[in-house]
């Protein structure tokens, strides 16, 4: 029958450790010296009671002697791998023997104790293995964090133009390609970078970042490649460069188009080869690295212009993912600014928990020329400086809350529609000199004509004179006749 006690302990804050022995004594000498430590304490007397237990108790770590009959200490640690169970074991032998005991340490045992005991040992060794269970936890957790945050359906927007990034990262995602990141600044190619490798078979490896244009060309080839000692002045030990450091995992290697040539043949014998030289070594360092570049540079055409390797250019785009500018995607303004609410607006002692209609219509008036990044800083501001639970227009940055459509599309060189038909009734009114003539010419009616006139600033009645648009602030002044007056002046319809 199996002998089993479970001494009452509240789990939540003691760790529970089943001890495997047929020896009664030894059972009994280690429960009362682990009770006295404040642990919780089951015991089993064979490898199958054993498996029982952990199936339903789930303890924090396994004591098990190696000789039993039935099924042995290895036996009962290979089922537990077999069956999941991640605890640490520990093996005893009565015997001593060095070469059991090294068995038990290459199947998964966390360490092995030589019988008879000295428990200051026991203890070490205890306590060894639950920090190291509670630090591998915590290494999960934090993994496991860092993964939901970079999941596909946690990246903020839904429409066209960010749904089919998504649509690549996630093909892409699944096999180890270069992968070359094409957008503006501030548009997310790191966060996009983060997300594939987190989705990626590398996700339980390092992911590294290197900005290609915020370091010298000295100080980014020892940051990239490291050093040896005595390489240059300075350089007082040898050093890990970031792709050593990124070994079965990614790096992201932002602002590409910024590197030297000398950079870029390096950088292509790493993707080529897997090998990189430290700087001032004559060794050759292999790795495996995925990498991940990004630039908001035309690589084409810096190829084109001679300044960028072509065969570089060609390794880095296997797979190129467009990440549209916000601009282009303005249907998704309102989700991200409500996104970064969530994010900055607990962080006050009266959190802020939304945005006024008026505040989300300003938003999306606005250009957003530095893209998200902008959008984030520009709610993380507003939330600072509110005093109200949710955030109004005058809360946003100025810039933000005072522009209109019309200066939006001008400020990227676009024009309204408006804008295009304002301007051909001024080319034609220049070229025939006749309001009449111009309105056939238009294929409108005469009075039409002039009510366009009047709409586009540029007369204030039917008996006005037709001012150019770089005049349109000075005094109208009627005249007998609606012919066009000076209509050598009327000039490009921009202002």
């Amino acid at each position: 029958m199996a002998a089993h006690c479970h001494t009452g302990v509240d789990d939540m804050h003691h760790p529970t450790i089943l001890i495997v022995d047929d020896d009664a004594e030894t059972q009994a000498l280690l429960r009362d010296a682990l009770l006295k430590e404040q642990y919780g304490v089951d015991t089993a007397p064979d490898g199958k009671t054993a498996l029982d237990l952990v199936d339903r108790l789930a303890p924090d770590l396994v004591i098990s002697d190696i000789n039993m009959p039935g099924l042995d200490g290895l036996g009962l640690l290979d089922e537990l791998r077999s069956r999941g169970h991640d605890m640490p074991v520990i093996l005893m032998t009565a015997y001593g023997s060095l070469k059991t005991a090294v068995d038990g340490i290459r199947a998964g045992a966390f360490d092995y104790l030589s019988k008879p005991f000295i428990m200051d040992d026991v203890r070490l060794v205890i306590h060894r293995a639950l920090e190291h269970t509670q630090l591998s936890r915590q290494n999960q957790q934090l993994k496991e964090q860092l993964r939901d945050r970079y999941r596909f359906d946690n990246l903020v927007g839904s429409s066209p133009a960010v749904v089919s990034v998504y649509k690549s990262i996630a093909r892409v995602a699944q096999t180890d390609s270069t992968v070359l990141l094409d957008g503006e600044s501030g548009t997310g190619k790191e966060l996009i970078a983060r997300a594939i490798h987190a989705n990626s078979a590398r996700s339980t490896g390092p992911f590294v970042t290197v900005d290609g244009g915020a370091l010298t060309e000295t100080l980014l080839e020892s940051e990239l490649f490291g050093h040896e000692r005595g390489a240059f002045t300075g350089a007082v030990g040898s050093k890990k460069g970031l792709l050593e450091k990124a070994h079965l995992g990614t790096c992201f290697l932002d602002e590409v188009a910024d590197l030297s040539p000398a950079l870029q043949g390096k950088l292509l014998r790493v993707i080529q080869e897997k090998q990189f030289r430290r700087v001032g070594s004559t060794t050759t360092t292999t790795v495996d690295v995925r990498i991940i570049a990004a630039s908001k540079k035309d690589l084409g055409a810096l190829v084109q212009a001679g300044t960028f390797r072509e065969d570089l250019y060609y390794r880095l785009n296997v797979v190129t993912i467009r990440i549209p500018p916000l601009r282009e995607r303005m249907e998704d303004v309102p989700l991200l600014a409500q996104h970064f609410v969530q994010i900055y607006g607990s962080s006050k002692p009266k959190p802020v928990t939304g945005m006024s209609p008026e505040a989300i219509a300003v938003l999306t008036r606005y250009w957003w020329p530095g893209n998200v990044r902008e959008l984030e800083h520009a709610i993380e501001r507003a939330i600072a400086l509110t005093p109200h639970p949710i955030i109004y227009p005058e809360d946003l940055p100025h810039a933000v809350h005072t522009a209109t459509v019309q200066t939006a599309a001008q400020a990227q060189g676009w024009v309204t529609l408006e804008e295009l038909e304002r301007e051909h009734i001024v080319r034609v009114l220049k070229h025939h000199q006749d309001l009449g003539r111009s309105a056939a010419i238009l294929g409108i009616h005469r009075k039409t004509l002039l009510r366009k006139l009047r709409q586009y600033g540029l007369a204030n009645s039917q008996r006005t004179r037709y001012l150019a648009p770089d005049n349109l602030s000075a005094p109208v002044q009627s005249e007998p006749s609606p012919t066009i007056s000076n209509p050598q002046e009327l000039g490009s319809s921009r202002a």
